[in-house]
């Protein structure tokens, strides 16, 4: 089975947008580390299309900066699933659709992989596989800001889970990374 690394930018009140981030060059180096490291990524759909809208043609851009670049070939090189129930309209390189929404699907799909499997964003679809004890690790980088936009993470999480911190590190100036792990 799969060790799946969940990965979210939230801000210090618990809620994500994906506006609400302060994604510099140690936010994009740190995902592509966790991305070199994993055999596959996991997303739900609507961080499906958003990544899918701009991801694809990063890698050739040549207004990004080299960090940006790198990271979009290994989002274009890597497996990806997208948790889903409608057909997906952005293509892209590597991509296949796991029926949603229960996780039966995501289930069987870790259940062929031995190796670390990243699940970015997808905060519905997170706390679904936080609900079937399937997430191994969580990483939240913390972004120092107080968000009135988008939901809580969490909201729809049914089952309560205490975690344990595995590391606490200053990512950068004002971003902490905190690693849990499912608790006893």
């Amino acid at each position: 089975m799969a060790n799946l690394i969940y990965y979210l930018n939230m801000t210090l009140n618990g809620h994500y947008y994906h506006e609400d981030a302060d994604v510099d060059q140690e936010h994009h180096e740190y995902a592509l580390e966790l991305l070199h490291g994993s055999e596959a990524l996991i997303l739900g759909r609507h961080t499906y299309d958003l990544f899918a809208a701009f991801w694809p043609e990063a890698a050739t851009r040549k207004d990004l900066p080299k960090f940006m670049q790198y990271l979009a070939m290994e989002l274009q090189s890597i497996p990806k699933r997208v948790v889903t129930t409608r057909p997906l309209e952005l293509p892209w390189q590597n991509t296949e659709a796991l029926k949603g929404p229960d996780t039966e699907n995501t289930r069987q799909f870790l259940s062929g992989i031995h190796g670390n499997v990243v699940l970015f964003g997808s905060p519905a679809l997170a706390a679904s596989l936080a609900d079937a004890n399937l997430i191994n690790e969580y990483q939240f980088l913390l972004e120092p800001f107080i968000s009135t936009q988008g939901k809580q993470a969490f909201d729809d999480a049914n089952v309560w889970q205490r975690l344990m911190l595995l590391d606490a590190r200053r990512l950068n100036r004002d971003v902490m990374l905190l690693r849990y792990a499912p608790g006893p």
